[in-house]
């Protein structure tokens, strides 16, 4: 599984720079540089939920404004339901390891 997720755009818009820079520091030339060779606007490692939550909320706002953009697993297209399947399983991990935890926990406590 490829470790990278992110997003691109079709143009670029003062809302998209400041939606970027907002998880960024970035110049806007450099987020218009982006666009413009076709790469991410952002990206980071896919099994970082932050990095996923961040990418959806993206992808919220620029849709909001009428902007053409895809979100990315590697270098394939994927949906937005694929990112919120994701965070769900990575939430059901967490809870489960801590769970596993709890009972270690006590089990010691009781040795």
């Amino acid at each position: 599984m490829c470790r990278k997720a992110g997003i691109k755009a079709d143009r670029f818009t003062a809302a998209l720079a400041k939606a970027v820079r907002g998880y960024e520091e970035v110049p806007i030339s450099e987020i218009k540089r982006r666009i413009e060779a076709g790469e991410f606007i952002l990206q980071g490692n896919i099994t970082d939920g932050e990095v996923l939550k961040r990418l959806l909320s993206l992808y919220g706002k620029f849709t909001a404004e009428g902007l053409e953009c895809q979100l990315y697993a590697g270098d394939e297209p994927c949906e937005v339901q694929y990112f919120k399947n994701l965070l769900e399983s990575y939430k059901e991990t967490e809870e489960w390891t801590e769970y596993i935890m709890d009972i270690e926990a006590r089990e010691n406590d009781e040795e």
